[in-house]
């Protein structure tokens, strides 16, 4: 695929009308047609949600051939429209100090600074209606870290996450390349999340303990990679200071796509999934920056659940406990496996609540349409919370 060839204006005008009524009076009439029995549709769905997911492929394909602005929200652009305290927003410092070792150099090859970044709360204000209150004595809470701004999961999640009022998601940077201007490669996102945790023990006070880290699809990776830090790097102001818990929901873990093959769930998942145009290229190159192309497959921190990983052994020693929950119909299947088993053979039987949505694709608990996977979700998330009391 050519990336972002219709980014300039008029072309991008174009090609979202041309996309439209392609998909309109073409491939939605072709697709009702092709998949109106059910034993040619290649999961046991209803059509509709077959024709949901081929209309969500046609929207990530445009994506990557105009641009992704509809997606990104803009946290100044917030704050001037008068409506920051409305949506929670709140700014975060940099924590320049947090950053060492591997990720240190990752940092300085790539010209990562820590910058001041924007966060958004959702759930429980504090007595005045502002958002961002102190935490109170035992507070637990959760940081989220989604691969896009947007608060629905959060909001689902505090309706089952019983004894969580409120969760905090930090604005990460995301990564561009060539033909767009290169910003936020590897390890942007990590010292990003890592501000946004000093913030939380610091700045609020919560106990670190109390906290929940979670992320879904890129955000999941996040997530990860913000734990397993956290738990095994000694930081000033912090020393070794893990999250209570942490949740995975499709943790994209395999950039350099080493589980290949027709049996791979990449190859086997590719048509009922709508993340295909992730794996395509760009993004993996965005994420490198000017860190070396092997770095995708063999870098634990950009691909944990890479088959082509030099050394395995104790990549994850140290997690806290860990719920991942991935669909039974998703590209990236195979790889969240691998992860799951690494972090289970570094942590020990019962380290992993692990959960596979059957005939679900990519985070089904992002897509309200996605019933009954997505309720299952959520409900499977309420269970594994409730243990950790």
């Amino acid at each position: 695929m050519a990336f972002f060839q219709f980014r300039h204006q008029p072309l991008k005008t174009l090609y979202y009308v041309y996309a439209g009524l392609s998909l309109l009076f073409v491939q939605i009439p072709y697709w009702a047609v092709r998949y109106a029995l059910p034993s040619t549709r290649p999961q046991p769905w209803s059509l509709g949600r077959v024709i949901i997911v081929k209309c969500l492929r046609v929207l990530v394909t445009t994506m990557f051939r105009t641009s992704f602005e509809l997606m990104n929200l803009d946290p100044l652009d917030v704050a001037k429209s008068g409506k920051g305290e409305v949506v929670g927003l709140v700014w975060v410092d940099a924590a320049p100090e947090l950053v060492a070792g591997e990720i240190e150099e990752a940092a300085h090859i790539n010209r990562i600074e820590a910058e001041r970044r924007a966060g958004y709360w959702f759930g429980k204000r504090g007595p005045d209606g502002r958002a961002g209150q102190l935490a109170e004595p035992d507070e637990k809470m959760g940081s989220a870290h989604p691969s896009f701004a947007t608060g629905y999961i959060c909001n689902e999640m505090l309706k089952y996450a019983q004894g969580y009022e409120r969760i905090f998601q930090i604005d990460f940077r995301l990564s561009s390349s060539d033909p767009l201007p290169a910003y936020g490669a590897f390890p942007a996102a990590l010292v990003d999340a890592l501000a946004g945790y000093k913030y939380l023990v610091h700045t609020l006070g919560f106990k670190s303990s109390n906290i929940l880290v979670m992320g879904e699809s890129a955000g999941g990776a996040l997530a990860l990679q913000l734990t397993r830090y956290l738990s095994q790097t000694d930081l000033p102001g912090l020393g070794r200071a893990p999250p209570g818990a942490q949740l995975l929901l499709s943790p994209t873990s395999d950039w350099g796509h080493t589980h290949t093959g027709p049996d791979s769930s990449f190859e086997r998942n590719r048509n009922n999934d709508m993340v295909h145009a992730f794996f395509d290229g760009f993004p993996a190159k965005s994420l490198l920056g000017n860190l070396p192309s092997e770095a995708a497959w063999t870098n634990s921190w950009i691909s944990p659940g890479s088959l082509r990983l030099v050394h395995t052994d104790s990549l994850f020693k140290g997690l806290p406990p860990t719920c991942i929950i991935v669909g039974g119909a998703e590209m990236t299947l195979d790889p969240v496996k691998t992860v799951r088993d690494r972090i289970v053979a570094d942590n020990g039987d019962g380290s992993v609540h692990y959960v596979e949505i059957p005939h679900a694709c990519h985070v089904p608990m992002t897509h309200a349409w996605h019933d009954p996977e997505r309720t299952q979700g959520y409900e499977a998330t309420a269970k594994w919370l409730a243990t950790l009391e």
